[in-house]
């Protein structure tokens, strides 16, 4: 009885305003309808009131079924995301959210901030069920959430730890560092590619677009999950394009295209890539045509459509760099300047290169041999002092399809020109008999650039295999011991050894550094044998390495953990070498 009474006190003011509101007396009809809005605004604030107090319940992957039109929270483990997965500019994020129990999929529209593949997260949404297949539609910044407690632990590892034990990274988040061996669209929203070492490569799927360029052969620091692709019996990296950093103290090289080699440009698709030849500019289209007759289309930047009105390029013999993509208006294969390249199409300020010079016509530059031509090219081997006669090549190290071209110079030098030493020079072109082929005749030069650094020889690679750096500055680990003859150079642990010709004031054979095993640096080169018939292998010039310059060896620093770049490693003011001689602690 008292509950009836009760309700029945608190329905009669209620009672009281509807009846007033349908009553149709004009002279309270202003009163109704304030009545009316204060009714709709009561009645708001109550359903809003009534949406955040019932909060949706957390449910499991795999009972997702028994909720179907429901709002609810899932918890788990984002495991994938892919960004604007059909590259229409919407605002959406699929991701692959994976809990105890199972899988599912969430639509995510209006995003916010992305969370890192192996983030916890909770995501909140509705369970849609699309001709038998579940997903979760969540809309707004606020509809995933996590904190810093539940962002994965990332491990730093080498290829070649990958390669030792991939089970034991299984499912965990970590970041490897490598090569990347394909260009990549900042649009694409899944590519295929593989990263590299020195001796490893995996293949690489990189899920959501990476929003910049990334160059064939870039140095890139990559942030993901190890998975097992079953269907091809292999392992693969999953990253997201994001996840994807760029080493910019790495910057990777152009590719040359051939002329010859067109069945094989589709490789290089995506690619910044150079090709020479002669340029020709009708009706506003370029073209670059080559030596027997076979063509490209080019696309200029406006800066390039300027300069070729002031400078004449039209008719001229240039380098045309970069991305080689497929034109589908002219139907051909184009060099295009404008597609995220940050350069002009043709440099004017460069010089000419020995690859341009010779795509143009070299039959007809035998008719005219005293022309000068400035071209820009590198030395192919160690140039000695006393050579005169050597060969030029298009790249600064050896690759594939390299063009090489004889060339004299004028005279001998009392320095050593350094394989792959950078070289602006004045030639002429003539025909050597003798050869039966063209030869460059240089006038003045200048070296420009820097050589490649020493290579680091192996002694199990063999004699055969040192042939190819022979002349050339290397590095090579061993023990210097001296002998009756003169010092050399001992594999730790065999009798295998190569000839010192030191340095002058070397570090390499004084007290400190007596008796152990280093890195020496030296030029390579091959002699007679004092009293066998054989020729040996020597290093002229050699003392042990030393990056720093404190007359401390690279590999006495890094046994002692000081620092190879720093004469002073614990920046104390006194130098690593003399606090080593007073036996103080370099590193305190």
């Amino acid at each position: 009885m008292g509950g009836v009474c009760l309700n029945s006190t608190m329905a009669d003011p209620l009672k009281g305003i509807m009846l007033k509101i349908t009553d149709d007396d004009p002279a309270t009809r202003g009163q109704k309808l304030w009545v009316m809005f204060a009714l709709a605004v009561f009645l708001v604030a109550t359903l809003n009131w009534y949406a955040m107090v019932r909060e949706p319940q957390v449910v499991d992957i795999e009972n997702l079924i028994q909720h179907k039109n429901e709002v609810v929270l899932v918890e788990g483990e984002v495991i994938s995301w892919i960004e604007d997965r059909y590259g229409n500019g919407e605002d959406r994020v699929d991701l692959v959210i994976e809990d105890d129990t199972g899988v599912i999929q969430v639509r995510w529209f209006s995003t916010g901030q992305i969370p890192p593949i192996g983030t916890n997260v909770t995501v909140m949404g509705d369970v849609v069920d699309y001709n038998g297949r579940f997903y979760m539609q969540s809309t707004g910044s606020g509809a995933i959430w996590w904190g810093p407690s539940d962002l994965p632990e990332v491990v730093r590892l080498s290829l070649t730890d990958l390669a030792v034990d991939p089970e034991s990274y299984l499912g965990e988040i970590v970041t490897v560092t490598g090569f990347i061996s394909e260009a990549i669209s900042p649009d694409a929203t899944f590519t295929s590619a593989y990263i590299t070492d020195a001796s490893h490569q995996m293949q690489l799927l990189v899920q959501s677009a990476t929003g910049v360029w990334i160059e064939t052969d870039s140095k890139v620091e990559v942030t993901g999950m190890l998975v097992y692709q079953e269907t091809s019996l292999r392992w693969a990296f999953l990253t997201q394009g994001p996840s994807i950093l760029l080493d910019g103290s790495h910057v990777p090289q152009s590719n040359r295209l051939e002329w010859s080699g067109e069945a094989t440009w589709s490789y290089e698709s995506g690619s910044m890539v150079t090709l020479a030849g002669t340029l020709l500019i009708l009706d506003d289209q370029w073209t670059l045509f080559g030596p027997n007759g076979n063509n490209m289309c080019v696309m200029p930047t406006d800066e390039d459509i300027t300069n070729a009105g002031e400078q004449g390029y039209n008719g001229s013999a240039f380098d045309a760099s970069g991305r080689l993509l497929w034109n589908p208006d002219r139907s051909s294969w184009c060099i295009d300047a404008t597609n995220g390249n940050a350069s002009n199409l043709i440099d004017p300020m460069s010089s000419l290169t020995m690859q341009a010079m010779l795509s143009v016509n070299p039959a007809s530059m035998l008719l005219s041999p005293n022309t000068k031509y400035t071209i820009n090219t590198y030395m192919q081997y160690a140039f000695e002092p006393l050579d005169t006669e050597g060969y030029f090549v298009d790249s600064q190290t050896y690759n594939f399809g390299q063009t090489r071209i004889a060339m004299t110079f004028p005279t001998t030098r009392t320095q050593w020109i350094e394989s792959g030493q950078g070289i602006v020079a004045d030639v002429t072109v003539a025909w050597d008999d003798g050869d039966m082929r063209m030869r460059l005749m240089v006038g003045a030069y200048q070296l420009v650039g820097e050589p490649p650094a020493p290579e680091t020889l192996l002694w199990d690679d063999g004699a055969t295999q040192w042939s190819y750096s022979k002349n050339k500055f290397v590095l090579l680990n061993g023990k210097a011991v001296q002998e009756d003859d003169g010092w050399y150079l001992i594999r730790d642990g065999s009798t295998q050894s190569v000839r010192l010709n030191l340095d002058l004031n070397p570090i390499g054979t004084d007290d400190l550094h007596s008796n152990v095993s280093m890195t020496w640096m030296g030029r390579l080169q091959q002699v007679e044998h004092a009293t066998e018939v054989a020729l040996v292998y020597t290093l002229d010039g050699a003392d042990a390495l030393d990056t720093d310059g404190d007359r401390v060896s690279d590999s006495l620093e890094s046994a002692n953990g000081m620092n190879i770049n720093s004469p002073d490693t614990d920046g104390d003011g006194v130098d690593d070498r003399l606090e080593l001689e007073e036996d103080s602690n370099p590193n305190a």
